[in-house]
């Protein structure tokens, strides 16, 4: 099931290099553009609810505050105390929504990743990059520098937060793509351009539908 899950992807990673002009970069590219806008909504909606939830819990933190020294002894009695309050306010685990769309992401990004490996060894060049199955350093910065600005995008980031954080998902991203083959590289620039913009989309909608109510 697992192969002809890949062969289908690479079919249609086919499929559009044919329709772009025999450009197999440009396919991945748009494979990785139209498979994050299919699920942009789902994961807009998800980054919506985490950064509403960071802010009710922010709104709690006196309440907590006073919960942990009225039960200071009594490690057990706190933490009940804690969940009746999360209840009281609709506050639940978090996780729902968070975990379908890890779910959705992980075997369709492993089985594009895979696909992309089987192609690039028989792809030629794409823009300044000579050979897509050879890393490329300056892909790499690219996918850095579209981390960083979607991270500065990011509303559910404190600027003390990302201060200390701001430098970690661009040298993640920086080693990683360093290290893969430049098609899969495009994959990750692809999918960084989208997040960037579902960055831009949640700070605008955070701002019209939010501030004025915390």
């Amino acid at each position: 099931m697992w192969s002809t899950f890949v062969d289908g992807l690479s079919s249609v990673l086919v499929q559009l290099a044919t329709w772009l002009d025999g450009s197999y970069g440009a396919a991945v590219i748009a494979l990785a553009v139209l498979v994050r806008l299919a699920m942009l909504p789902m994961t807009l909606k998800n980054a919506e609810q985490g950064w509403w939830r960071q802010q009710q819990l922010l709104a709690l933190k006196p309440k907590l505050a006073r919960l942990k020294e009225r039960h200071a002894g009594d490690p057990a009695a706190q933490a009940q105390a804690m969940q009746a309050l999360y209840r009281e306010h609709g506050l639940t685990g978090g996780l729902g929504s968070g975990l379908l769309v890890a779910l959705v992401q992980a075997p369709l990004g492993a089985g594009i990743y895979a696909a992309i490996r089987q192609g690039v060894a028989g792809a030629g060049s794409f823009l300044w990059i000579p050979k897509l199955a050879r890393p490329d350093m300056w892909l790499a910065l690219v996918v850095g520098l579209l981390s960083f600005a979607a991270l500065l995008l990011n509303p559910a980031m404190s600027e003390q937060t990302r201060t200390l954080l701001q430098w970690l998902p661009v040298v993640i991203s920086l080693l990683v793509v360093w290290h893969l083959a430049a098609g899969l590289g495009l994959y990750w620039a692809g999918s960084s351009a989208v997040n960037l913009v579902q960055m831009a989309m949640l700070r605008r909608r955070v701002r019209s539908r939010f501030v004025g109510a915390v």
